[in-house]
């Protein structure tokens, strides 16, 4: 999938599981960290897209290490919360894993797919869905998005709004 895919969907994920303004903008972070995990590992090599190529989607697609940013972040109460960090902290954990986990479930439709065990990028998982940038992927963006302009409705404007506020009070600083 795009980085536009992954973005739109942990963005409006989050605005429908009503995640905090700081869990939103982690999440949209998240949502492309598990490629951009890959890419700087790669920079670290002589043949960075030979590396890249080798790695990609492999320990940084395992759903297991987002599923537990998510639970450290306090999503579910399973796991005790991180002592001494302020409620913005625990949103932004929550978000970056969120976004993570949204990632690896879009990646799951490519037929490249995600692997199933840690450290390892075979056995993977794989809907077999769409491809990357092909046209079937454009219609599940589209259609991604008026699920969220449906699921959010009213609030929307409110939501951007509130975001447009919050942005410009930071761009201040």
């Amino acid at each position: 999938m795009k980085w536009i895919t992954h973005q739109t969907a942990a963005i409006g994920a989050a605005l429908v599981m009503q995640l905090p303004l700081e869990g939103v903008i982690a999440s949209c972070v998240g949502g492309v960290l598990p490629d951009k995990l890959d890419m700087r590992i790669a920079d670290m090599t002589p043949n960075r897209q030979r590396t890249f190529n080798r790695i990609h989607r492999g320990t940084t697609h395992w759903f297991g290490w987002w599923l537990l940013l998510l639970l450290l972040g306090g999503a579910t109460g399973l796991l005790p919360r991180i002592p001494h960090l302020p409620p913005f902290a625990h949103a932004i954990i929550m978000g970056l894993g969120f976004g993570g986990l949204t990632h690896v479930v879009l990646d799951m439709l490519n037929p490249h797919g995600v692997p199933i065990m840690p450290f390892s990028r075979k056995p993977t998982l794989s809907l077999k869905l769409c491809s990357t940038g092909s046209l079937g992927e454009y219609v599940f963006l589209g259609a991604m998005l008026l699920v969220f302009i449906a699921l959010l409705g009213p609030e929307l404007r409110h939501t951007i709004y509130s975001i447009e506020r919050a942005a410009q009070h930071w761009l201040r600083f």
